[in-house]
C-alpha cells in the first residue's frame, strides 16, 4: 500500500507515522486499526456525523463497513440499514448490530421507506468495493430530505459521469460528502478506538474472519475479492522474518 512495504515483517518509518500500540491490545487487533477500522469509524463519527436518533444506511459489508456500522450504533443511530449483494456478509451485518440487511439497493429502499415513513435514512455511508458514477443515484435515494450520503469508496481516478437529479439534490438539501480515512487523524482516532475496544463497545476480535500464512498471502486477496472474509490478517512466523 502506497510503497510502505506493508507486507514486510520489518518496515521504517518516520515518527508521525507512528502510533503506539497499547500493550492490553493485541497484535491482530491493533493491525485492523491502522486503516480500515479508523476509516469506517471516521466516517460515521466525522464525516456523516451520525447523532442519536439517526436511521443510518451502511451500503458494503466489509471490514470498513462493519467498522462503520458498529460506530454508528455507538453514536446512537437508532436502525441501522446493511446493504450487501453476499448472504454471509449480510449475516455478518446483523451480527454486529444492523437493524435490518438487505441484498441490494431497490429492496433496502422499499424496506427503508416504508420502516421510515417515506423520511429514509438521515445518513447513508458507503464502503462498497468500488464505486461506480452510475449508483450515486441510488445511494442518495437512501438518503432523507438534508441527510448526508458519505462517499468512502474509491472509483477511478479517471471517471468523471456521476448520475444525479440535480433538481431532487437542491430541492431536498442533500449532502454528498466525500471521504478519505474518515476525515480522521490517526493520533487521535487510534487512540479513540483503542479505548472502546478495551471497554467492550467495538467489536474488532471477530472481523477477523481468517488468518493466512505469508504464502497464502494471494488466496486471501482472491478470498477479499470473492467476499469470503471480513477481515483477513497475515500471521507470520519465526521463519518469515529470516
Amino acid at each position: 500500500m502506497s510503497l510502505l512495504g506493508t507486507f514486510s515483517p520489518y518496515v521504517v518509518v518516520h515518527h508521525t507515522s507512528v502510533v503506539k500500540v497499547d500493550p492490553a491490545v493485541p497484535f491482530d487487533v491493533a493491525g485492523l486499526v491502522g486503516c480500515g477500522v479508523t476509516t469506517g469509524y471516521g466516517s460515521a463519527v466525522r464525516s456523516a456525523p451520525v447523532e442519536p436518533g439517526h436511521d443510518v444506511g451502511v451500503v458494503g459489508i466489509g471490514g470498513v463497513g462493519v467498522a462503520a456500522l458498529q460506530d454508528a450504533r455507538i453514536g446512537g443511530a437508532r436502525r441501522i440499514f446493511a446493504v450487501d449483494p453476499i448472504e454471509w456478509k449480510r449475516e455478518q451485518a446483523l451480527k454486529f448490530g444492523a437493524t435490518l440487511a438487505f441484498a441490494d439497493l431497490g429492496s433496502a429502499a422499499a424496506a427503508i421507506a416504508e420502516a421510515t415513513s417515506g423520511l429514509m435514512c438521515h445518513k447513508v455511508i458507503v464502503t462498497v468495493g468500488r464505486c461506480e458514477g452510475r449508483d450515486v443515484e441510488a445511494w442518495m435515494g437512501l438518503t432523507a430530505k438534508g441527510g448526508t450520503c458519505v462517499v468512502t469508496a474509491m472509483g477511478s481516478m479517471m471517471a468523471t459521469d456521476v448520475t444525479l437529479n440535480l433538481g431532487g439534490l437542491t430541492l431536498l438539501q442533500k449532502n454528498l460528502q466525500g471521504s478519505l480515512f474518515g476525515g480522521g487523524n490517526p493520533q487521535r482516532y487510534i487512540p479513540e478506538i483503542r479505548e472502546l475496544y478495551k471497554l467492550g463497545h467495538l467489536n474488532l476480535d471477530d472481523m477477523v474472519t481468517r488468518e493466512y500464512t505469508l504464502e497464502q498471502i494471494n488466496d486471501g486477496y482472491r478470498e477479499v475479492l470473492e467476499g469470503r472474509n471480513i477481515r483477513g490478517i497475515i500471521r507470520y512466523t519465526d521463519a518469515d522474518r529470516a
